[in-house]
């Protein structure tokens, strides 16, 4: 596998870990029953940070998974 296709790989998983924080803290809000997190300067924030902070375990878990579906390991 060439640098290229492990950019292309990279980039795809750093959407889908993207799109999962923003869907996930849309549900949030709609569960809490709080206004969506645009509609304010600290709910923006907060999304960052909390992306800041817990996105990097989401895209390293990605990772693994891609990992190990391409060498076909499974867990036992």
């Amino acid at each position: 596998m060439n640098i290229g296709d492990r950019l292309q790989e990279l980039v795809r998983f750093l959407v889908v870990t993207a799109v999962f924080l923003v869907v996930s803290r849309i549900f949030f809000d709609l569960l809490a029953g709080r206004p969506m997190f645009w509609t304010s300067q600290e709910g923006i924030e907060t999304l960052i940070w909390h992306s800041l902070v817990g996105g990097p375990f989401i895209l390293f878990a990605l990772l693994v998974a891609a990992q190990r579906h391409r060498s076909g390991n499974t867990p036992s």
